[in-house]
Order: C-alpha cells, then sequence, then structure tokens
C-alpha cells in the first residue's frame, strides 16, 4: 500500500491510459438503451440519453459534460449547470466493444465510457493513508465488472466529508450512485467475488478490488488501470472503515464557538449579506460537526427561523445560526461534567485535565505533556489549541475519541501472550460453516468461508460427501440443502485465511466419503495448501499443544486418524482402516430421546416445528449408530495436532488422554457436564480441546448461548455464523479484542495446572475476589429508527438494557426507563450495580430497543469482555442486528470497579465489610502431607498480614476523605491545603526515604476542623508506610512457597499416597492444594497492587502539596 514505506511513496502515480473503443454506427433518438443493473442495491443504471460513447477517434474532442460529471462527486456532481447538460446533449451517442488483448472485437464484454480529457486525475503524490483518501475525493476512473459479460468505465470519487463512494449513474432522473462508507464491509484484492471469478478472468488481479457492502453482502467489483491505482482505493478504503483510523481524525468531527463560529459563518456566506439558508446551514453544521444529521438540523433550522413572514423568511442570520449549532453540539451532561473540573467554568487546562483523567478515567501517573497534545488534539479553536486551553467542544470530541471508548484502547491490537499452549485459548469457530441459511433446505456457498475467515474465525466445518466427477462434496447430509465443491472450499481457505489474522486455522473435517474421494481430499489438501498445511507429528515428549504463535499461517486439519501401524504402509497400498462414523447426530442420540419426550414441540422463527428437526436427527443418528467407515491412509496422515476421539469420561481422559486428542459434544452435553462436573471440565479443557455444536433439532440455524461453554474453558464453541442475534453479538463482542485474531487467552484460573475452580458455586471462587460493578448509563446520542419502522412515526421511545452473561450466580440483567419521544440525545441518568465472582470470564451487553406495546423493537447493540472495560466517563459505538457499525450511535455511561468481599449486598456498600471473611480466605486449608502442609503453614502469617495491611490501608484512606467529605484522595488533599492555608495553620510534609509523613505545630487558634484533617491524613500517611516497608518481604516469603508449591506438585500424587490418602479424602487433600495454591497467588498479587496504590497515592498528595505551595522538607 501507498504511505507506508513502499517504493511508491515518492513517486508519481502514471495517467490511466485510455480505455479505447471501436466507432460503430450511432443509436438514433429514441433508440433501446444500454442498461445495467447493480446486483445487490437494486440500483438500475442506463445509458444517459444524451451522453455519449467515448471513442478513439475522438479523445481530442474537448468533453465539457464528461468533465462535469466527473467534478468530484458530492452535491457538486448533483447540480450540472444548464449549460454543460445542454453540452452533453448535443454529442453523439456510440456503442462499442473493449477491444481486449489478444481478442477480437465483438467477442469481449461490452464496454461503455463516459471518460473524457478532463477527467484523468492529476497524480497524487502518496506518502501516507490521507494521501490516498485525497487522491479517491479527486476521483478515478474504473472499470465496473457486472455479472454479464457488460464491463462499464466510471468516474467514482469519495465525496470530500467522506461518507460516500459516487460514480455516476445513468439512471433516469439520477446524476450519480453511491455506496455509504458505514456500510462497506470488507475490501477484497484479486478476483475473490462470484462475479470477478466468472466474468473478470481477463482483467490483471493485481489491478481488481471487490468492495463488499450492505446487509446482503452485495459487491461492487473494480478495476483499475494501474496496480498503484487499485492500491490507493484499497488503502483509502482501509483506511476510512477502519475504526482507529477514524477517531483520529479529528478535524472532520470538531466544532467551533465564538469568534471561530463567526469565521467560519462568514466563509460560507457567499454572497455577503450576513445570511444562510437552509441548505447552506446543513452544509456548514455537517462540515464542522460530521455527527450531525441533516434531518436535525432541518427541524433546529425551522425552530430557529423567527422572521417567518418577513424577508430573511428561510434563512438565519450568524445569532440564529450560533444559538442553533450550539444547542445541536453541546450535551449537558459533558458541560457539567466540565464544570466539575475547571476553575475558569469555560474550559480545562492541562493540569485540569490531568485531575480528570486521574480521578475519573482512573488513569496513573498522567504527564503533563500527554494533557497538552490531548489538547492539540481535539480543541477546536486556533486560541484554545495555542494557549492549551478544552473548550466543552474539544473536550466533547475528546470523550468521543478512540481512547475515550468504553473498550480498552490497547485491546484492540494483540496484548495478550502469545506463546501458552493451544488449548488456553478461546478459538472463534464456525458451524456448518457453508450453509447460508436453515439447516434442511438452505443453499451453501464457498462465501461463508470467506465471511467468516475474514471475521477472525479460526476454525470452520466442513461435511464432506462423495460428489459426481470424481470430486468430493460438502453439504448437510440427509437434507435438500445444495452441494459445493470440496476443492473449491479449499482454494478458498488458502486465499482468505489468513487476510484478518495470522495465528492457525482448524479445518474440521466430517468425513463420509469414500477411500477414493478421501484420497482426492488429501490430494486438494496437499497440493492447494501447500506449505501452509501442517502435517508434523505431534511431540511424544511435550505435555501441552504448541502456542498459536508457533503456528503463525498454519492450517490444521481436524478428523479421525488410524493407529500408526496402519499407516505405515505404500502409498499404493492404501485400502484404509476402520474408525467411528463422525456424523454429529450420531453423538445426538440421547439428546433427540429426550427432546422427542417434549409434549409440545415449539415453532421455530422461520415456521420449521422444532419436530422437524428431532426427526431429522433421529433418522441420521439411527443410520450411523455405532457404525464404522473406512478411512484412507492418505488423509489419515494429515491429522496431527487435532485427532478426534470419542469422549467416555474425565477420569478415562485424565488418566489416558493425549494433549493432541480432542473430543466433540453437543450443546446439551456440555450444559449436563458443566453443571455437574465443572471443575473436571475445567481440568480437562487446560491440556485437551473440547469442541461444541448447536443441537441437531436447531433446523433454523438458531444459535445457543456459547457463555456456558466459555465458563468451563471450552475452546472450539461453534455457532451458526449465518444468524444474528444475542448469541453472535457476544461471540462477536469475546473475538473484537486481542487485534480480532480469533484467538483470546482464558482467564488464568482456567489455564493454570493446580487450580480448582466450581463455577456453578454460590460462594467465592478460590483465588478470585469478588468486584461489583457499577455502571450508570447517563444518555445516548443519535439513535436510528429500527429497520422497517416506517410507519411508526418520525420519533422512537428507546430505553437500554444491560446483561451480565458469566458463570450461573454472576448472570443478571437491568433495564433504564423510556424516555418517549427522543432518539437525537435521550438521558436516563440510571445506576446498576453488578456483583461478579468471575469477572474475568464475564461479558456485559448494552442493547437500545424502541419500547412498543406490541413488541421492543431492536435498535442497536455492544457487547465486551468485562475485563477489557475502562472506568470512568466511556462511550459506547453501538451496532446492528448485523454486527455492523451503526454510524455517530452512541451511549454514554460512567464504570467504576470496587472489590467487594462480602457476598451479601447489604455489607457491599459498607466501609470495612466483610473483614472476617477476608481473614477467612486468607488461611490455608489442611492438605493432611506433612511435608505438603508445611509449605503453606510456613506462609499462613504472611497471608493474614496482607489482610491487615490492605484493611488498614483502606480503612486510613476512607477516614481521611471522610474528614475532608471528599470522593477520592485528591480531591480531598487539595482541599486540606486550601483550608490549611486559608486559616494559617502552620502544617508541612516531610518526604524521607520514599515515605511521607505530616507535621503540625497546634496553637490556641489551631482549628479543630483542621487537626481533624491532620490527624486522619497522619495515619493514612502511617498505614502507607507500613504497606512499603513491609510489602517487598512479605512478597517475598509468599513467592518463594509458590514456588515450592509448583515444584510439589510434580509429585503430589506419590506425597498423598505416603501420608496413605484415598477415595474421597484424597480428592479432598487435591481440591485443598489447588486452593492453597490460588491463595497464596491471589494475595502475592493483590499486595503488590496495594503498594502500587500506596506509591501513587503518595505521589498525589506531594504534588498537591508543591502546587499550592505547602511546605514539604526532603530527607530531613
Amino acid at each position: 500500500g501507498q504511505g507506508r514505506g513502499s517504493p511508491m511513496a515518492d513517486q508519481e502515480i502514471a495517467s490511466p491510459a485510455p480505455v479505447v473503443l471501436d466507432q460503430q454506427e450511432a443509436i438514433p433518438n429514441g433508440g433501446n438503451e444500454l442498461t445495467e443493473r447493480h446486483d445487490d442495491d437494486n440500483t438500475e443504471e442506463a445509458q444517459h440519453p444524451d451522453a455519449t460513447v467515448r471513442t478513439e477517434q475522438e479523445e481530442q474532442r474537448p468533453d465539457k459534460a464528461a468533465a462535469a460529471m466527473t467534478d468530484g462527486g458530492g452535491s457538486s456532481s448533483r447540480r450540472l449547470s444548464d449549460e454543460l447538460m445542454a453540452a452533453a446533449r448535443a454529442m453523439p451517442r456510440r456503442k462499442s466493444n473493449l477491444k481486449q488483448p489478444g481478442g477480437e472485437p465483438g467477442l469481449s464484454p461490452k464496454q461503455v465510457s463516459f471518460v473524457g480529457k478532463g477527467s484523468s486525475f492529476d497524480r497524487p503524490h502518496v506518502t501516507s493513508p490521507d494521501d490516498c483518501v485525497n487522491a479517491m475525493k479527486a476521483g478515478t476512473d474504473l472499470v465496473k465488472v457486472k455479472s454479464s459479460r457488460r464491463h462499464y468505465q466510471r468516474r467514482f470519487v469519495l465525496d470530500e466529508e467522506g461518507l460516500y463512494i459516487r460514480w455516476i449513474s445513468q439512471r433516469k432522473g439520477s446524476t450519480d450512485a453511491r455506496i455509504a462508507i458505514t456500510s462497506v464491509k470488507e475490501i477484497r484484492r484479486g478476483h475473490n467475488t462470484a462475479s470477478f471469478r466468472k466474468h473478470g478472468k481477463s482483467f490483471e488481479p493485481d489491478r481488481s478490488f471487490s468492495i463488499i457492502y450492505g446487509d446482503e453482502y452485495g459487491s461492487l467489483d473494480l478495476v483499475a488501470d494501474s496496480e498503484d491505482e487499485a492500491n490507493i482505493w484499497i488503502e483509502g478504503l482501509l483506511c476510512l472503515t477502519d475504526e482507529n483510523y477514524a477517531h483520529q481524525s479529528v478535524a472532520n468531527k470538531q466544532q467551533m464557538r465564538d469568534r471561530w463560529l463567526k469565521v467560519t459563518f462568514e466563509e460560507a456566506d457567499k454572497s455577503g449579506d450576513g445570511m444562510l439558508d437552509e441548505s447552506e446551514i446543513i452544509e456548514l453544521c455537517q462540515k464542522i460537526n460530521i455527527g450531525l444529521s441533516a434531518s436535525r438540523i432541518k427541524q433546529k433550522f425551522r425552530e430557529h427561523d423567527t422572521d417567518r413572514a418577513g424577508t430573511s423568511r428561510g434563512r438565519l442570520d450568524l445569532d440564529e445560526f450560533s444559538s442553533l449549532f450550539k444547542e445541536l453540539s453541546t450535551r449537558a451532561e459533558i458541560y457539567h461534567l466540565l464544570m466539575r473540573y475547571s476553575t475558569s467554568r469555560d474550559f480545562l487546562t492541562a493540569k485540569e485535565l490531568k485531575y480528570f483523567l486521574e480521578l475519573e478515567q482512573g488513569m496513573r501517573n498522567v504527564e503533563k505533556q500527554h494533557c497538552e497534545e490531548l489538547i492539540r488534539t481535539y480543541e477546536p479553536t486556533p486560541e484554545g489549541r495555542e494557549q492549551l486551553k478544552l473548550s466543552v467542544d474539544g473536550f466533547t470530541q475528546m470523550l468521543l475519541g478512540r481512547e475515550s471508548m468504553l473498550m480498552n484502547p490497547k485491546h484492540r491490537d494483540v496484548f495478550q501472550d502469545m506463546t501458552q499452549p493451544l488449548s488456553h485459548y478461546y478459538i472463534a469457530s464456525s458451524h456448518n460453516t457453508y450453509l447460508a441459511e436453515d439447516q434442511l433446505k438452505g443453499p451453501s456457498s464457498v462465501e461463508m468461508y470467506i465471511r467468516a475467515l475474514r471475521r477472525g474465525c479460526r476454525c470452520v466445518e466442513l461435511d464432506c460427501w462423495d460428489g459426481s466427477n470424481n470430486e468430493p462434496d460438502v453439504y448437510h447430509g440427509h437434507t435438500w440443502t445444495s452441494r459445493i465443491l470440496f476443492k473449491d472450499i479449499i482454494v478458498a481457505v488458502k486465499e482468505h485465511s489468513f487476510a484478518t489474522s495470522e495465528y492457525p486455522v482448524i479445518l474440521s473435517l466430517e468425513n463420509h466419503c469414500s477411500i477414493p474421494m478421501q484420497r482426492v481430499m488429501a490430494k486438494h489438501l496437499t497440493e492447494i495448501l501447500g506449505d501452509m498445511l501442517y502435517t508434523t507429528p505431534p511431540d511424544p515428549e511435550s505435555r501441552y499443544l504448541p502456542s498459536p504463535e508457533e503456528l503463525k499461517g498454519k492450517i490444521l486439519v481436524k478428523g479421525k486418524k488410524l493407529r500408526a501401524e496402519l499407516e505405515r504402509v505404500d502409498e499404493g497400498e492404501d485400502d484404509g482402516g476402520d474408525v467411528s462414523d463422525e456424523d454429529e447426530a450420531a453423538d445426538m442420540d440421547e439428546e433427540v430421546k429426550a427432546k422427542s419426550r417434549s409434549p409440545t414441540p415449539r415453532q421455530s422463527s422461520n415456521g420449521t416445528d422444532e419436530a422437524d428437526g428431532q426427526a431429522h436427527s433421529r433418522r441420521r443418528s439411527a443410520a450411523h449408530k455405532g457404525k464404522k467407515i473406512k478411512l484412507a491412509v492418505s488423509l489419515s496422515r494429515l491429522v496431527t495436532l487435532v485427532q478426534s476421539v470419542h469422549f467416555k469420561n474425565f477420569q478415562e481422559s485424565s488418566e489416558s488422554g493425549k494433549y493432541f486428542q480432542m473430543s466433540s459434544f453437543t450443546e446439551s452435553a456440555m450444559g449436563r457436564m458443566s453443571a455437574s462436573s465443572s471443575a473436571e471440565y475445567i481440568q480437562y479443557n487446560k491440556r485437551q480441546l473440547s469442541r461444541i455444536y448447536p443441537a441437531g433439532s436447531r433446523v433454523n440455524s438458531s444459535n445457543y448461548n456459547p457463555q456456558t461453554a466459555w465458563n468451563t474453558g471450552c475452546q472450539i464453541v461453534a455457532l451458526n455464523y449465518q444468524t444474528d442475534g444475542l448469541e453472535m453479538d457476544l461471540n462477536q463482542g469475546r473475538f473484537q479484542i486481542n487485534g480480532k485474531t480469533g484467538y483470546v487467552l482464558k482467564p488464568e484460573i482456567l489455564r493454570t495446572e493446580v487450580s480448582h475452580v466450581e463455577v456453578n458455586s454460590k460462594n467465592t471462587i478460590s483465588g478470585l475476589t469478588p468486584q461489583l460493578m457499577t455502571i450508570k448509563v447517563i444518555s445516548g446520542q443519535q439513535l436510528p429508527k429500527p429497520p422497517g419502522s416506517g410507519a411508526k412515526g418520525e420519533v422512537i421511545d428507546p430505553f437500554v438494557a444491560v446483561e451480565i452473561h458469566g458463570v450461573p450466580y454472576d448472570c443478571a440483567n437491568e433495564k433504564t426507563s423510556t424516555v418517549k419521544n427522543n432518539g437525537f440525545n435521550p438521558v436516563w441518568n440510571k445506576t446498576f450495580r453488578f456483583l461478579m465472582r468471575f469477572p474475568d470470564v464475564a461479558m456485559i451487553r448494552f442493547s437500545v430497543l424502541d419500547d412498543d406495546f406490541v413488541g421492543d423493537d431492536f435498535i442497536g447493540q455492544y457487547s465486551v469482555p468485562v475485563s477489557s472495560i475502562q472506568p470512568g466517563y466511556r462511550h459506547i459505538q453501538l451496532y446492528s442486528k448485523a454486527g455492523e457499525l451503526l454510524s455517530n450511535s452512541t451511549l454514554f455511561v460512567h464504570v467504576s470497579f470496587d472489590q467487594a468481599y462480602s457476598l451479601k449486598k447489604k455489607l457491599i456498600f459498607e466501609h470495612g465489610s466483610g473483614s472476617r471473611t477476608r481473614r477467612k480466605l486468607a488461611t490455608p486449608k489442611k492438605i493432611k502431607a506433612p511435608d505438603v502442609d508445611r509449605i503453606f503453614q510456613n506462609v499462613a502469617d504472611g497471608l493474614q498480614s496482607v489482610v491487615e495491611l490492605k484493611l488498614r490501608i483502606e480503612t486510613a484512606t476512607e477516614d481521611f476523605k471522610m474528614s475532608c467529605d471528599k470522593a477520592n484522595v485528591l480531591q480531598a488533599m487539595k482541599l486540606f491545603v486550601t483550608r490549611v492555608k486559608a486559616s494559617n495553620s502552620e502544617v508541612s510534609l516531610a518526604k524521607v526515604n520514599d515515605v511521607l509523613s505530616v507535621t503540625y505545630k497546634k496553637s490556641e487558634s489551631f482549628p479543630d476542623s483542621i487537626e481533624k484533617m491532620v490527624v486522619s491524613l497522619q495515619r493514612l500517611l502511617e498505614a502507607s508506610q507500613a504497606v512499603i516497608s513491609q510489602a517487598d518481604g512479605i512478597i517475598g516469603r509468599l513467592s518463594g512457597a509458590y514456588g515450592a508449591g509448583q515444584e510439589t506438585f510434580l509429585d503430589l500424587d506419590q506425597q498423598l499416597a505416603q501420608a496413605r490418602l484415598k477415595g474421597r479424602r484424597l480428592t479432598q487433600s487435591h481440591e485443598a492444594f489447588a486452593w492453597n495454591m490460588q491463595v497464596v497467588r491471589s494475595h502475592t498479587d493483590l499486595l503488590k497492587a496495594t503498594k502500587d496504590q500506596v506509591l501513587y497515592m503518595q505521589r498525589q498528595i506531594e504534588d498537591v502539596a508543591n502546587d499550592h505551595e505547602m511546605p514539604v522538607g526532603y530527607n530531613v
């Protein structure tokens, strides 16, 4: 791509060569028009009756009409002058065929051109992504490949606002066609759509690219005159559709106040009469605040157009425009927030912004330089940027910026350790990937694999059956779904597996083919995938799977595996061996029996009775239960790290299961095991992979909730990607983090070998501190009407639902009240509190709905792991039901996290609550093996010290805040210093060996209120000193005990056997050992965090004292 260090960065782009056309007989007026239909948006484009087809002989002829139509898109292209239109009508019409290299005229696809001399754009100097975007705004001549044999050349332009791709359409009554940037799903290089593969083979792949857009995934297939031009569009479109780039381009979203509004108004007032009409006001407002909708501006325009009967009717002056713009742009909730930190009541200084970021946004050690850079980035007024003052407009834009979104911006990139075993990750997975609709009659398509892989899916499924012409097919067996070629899927897998993520892809093969067809499958896999195919045998000395990092760029085959001795045959002697049938229905027998006992089968959303699905599953189950099939040696050899085996029980898997063996479970089987044996299931998933798939009765391709499987550490949780809804919302939310690689590291407690977790317990999970998450849903911005709700009126009645999906006792849902008739800026100000025992596995989902007595209509949603949430004031970008970003539609919320040591809700919010529980949680359990018990008893006092230090610092902090009646230490310290100075009291700080203390000289005039503050501050600093002086020694002891425990774990069974522990007592000893290890680890981390918190708090206290010129003595 250009602008990223490529050789083209300092070169000019070659001018596009004119398309050479054969001149043919002119079509008389009234003749049949050449027409084209855009397949996916039903846009019909007919050649303009008065336009011309450009020919080689006319190349030197001035072409005013073409120049006008290619003038850069936007409003200018829609307002062609009468003179230019007359010039267009005066030109003759011709039809012609495009000359293809080495081909004969008349045999190649037709080419219609509106290209003139003025349409060739000047070559841009590409040094950055912005240069690509600017070149797109200048316009480019591209060939539009259609599903028919006709190809059309059009002038494509990105409008000035960067909102639409436009091109000249010849549909009657329209001057251009367009695609919204927000509707673009992906950009594909080369011939990677059905239209290109069928009709575009004559074009060079390097000059070809496709824009996939809309809910129906329509494709706009384009060919540039050169590879450089194609790269400009590809890079530019990737930037425009990238959320990070959008947030960085704040210039398009800035607003100005006062003098700047006056300057911009005067610039827009071309006539100089001090008035702007409605269209000019809309254009100006959207120029300085791209988030404002035209309909909303029109509504406010009518309200501010006060001179309804006078000469200025339908126009606004500067004062009216300023009032309109401020009313639209100023959000009261943000203005009040700014006022809380602004001493000027008008703007934030860099120091005030620093306080806001640290106190509200949970940031630590914020540098002044960082605050100044934020002001320069987001402040719209020149004087504000120069004087480093952040106005409410700049503050609003900062809170809408990338770093202020709900999800931690660092989590958008790869931030997790990718060197752990494959079994330690959740893996984005698709079920029956080939299906586009239901499971019985729906079509199958290679396109579904492309979409899934490009969405970051890392495990796709292929149901393989014998086909015709010696080629295996993929389809849903024993159904009426259509068939596609296995070979075509593998080609698509090769082309698209690593377009989004470089980490490994798993091909889950459900094999029903004969031996000859299996050999063909193996041949296609090896020849097409080549070195991408991973065929290295498992390491017999290893205990874990390789890591995603080690398997980068590799494709793994999951399937049945023959015994080693059966694979040791010559190529010509491949008669195969017997393995169990892999049909999923064979594993559904008990599920089907259970469902068949249901007295009233449910009706699915597409009108298909669940009974149909049950009957279908029974037929497949009966046909395949206990059945053996032959497996070809050549195919078996390709299965290495992901070998499918039948699951019997956890004990057998623990004793004899291999790390490279995995099992598949129905959703119901997974649910039963998660409910009855969650600890054993979690232990199993630490070393071996589990694949979960939907029930066979889900013939409408509905999904199960994946959270239950994630709770127990299941990795390959396969869903029907073609079906939108809550389940896919959670899946998309789970895998949007970590660079959208399709791999998300499981919580540590689900992968640490010695942990013991019961996720269904009402009690605290050992080693985990419950968290209390408080969420205030403040407001919404520019919420769209639900699809298909035009008959309901102009406005909506929105409310917000907040759901927690996690371990069973963490699940909860709340909702706000309904705001009537307001989708532009509804305000809720509703606070919810959620207590979570296992926050690291939990997901949170915000959904916005339109309240309706018939049924609430879905507007938008956002799902994200709780562990990826940033505290503070945050905006949430909403997504449609199809998982696409809703432009400018946001929620504004405040989030905070607190440790909750008591699970009794009435104690959660009380100061010092749960102290007895905390001491109990820090007490090691008896293992009943003397040498092992000694490891933990030696640090029992250290564990209790951690609790005491934590309780002491919490109590002292709370007392100081209460003495100053402030919500946090920083605000309390600022008040304390201000009052000390106002009373002329002799109070000072001293810092010795990085430890602060406070001294004061008491006199008769010394105020009691100041003395109370001083005493509480003194206790806080003494508690801080205790943490700083003791922390390192305790941490060292606890870390040593944890290391000794890890060594002991290797021969724990032997030591427990020597202690003659058996049966239930042996199980209890194993659980006690895991508990103790988790307690030691968690309290080590707790003390480290407490020390960091204390040091940070001391820096805050010292900074406030220095800022307010309070005496501070150093090394006294």
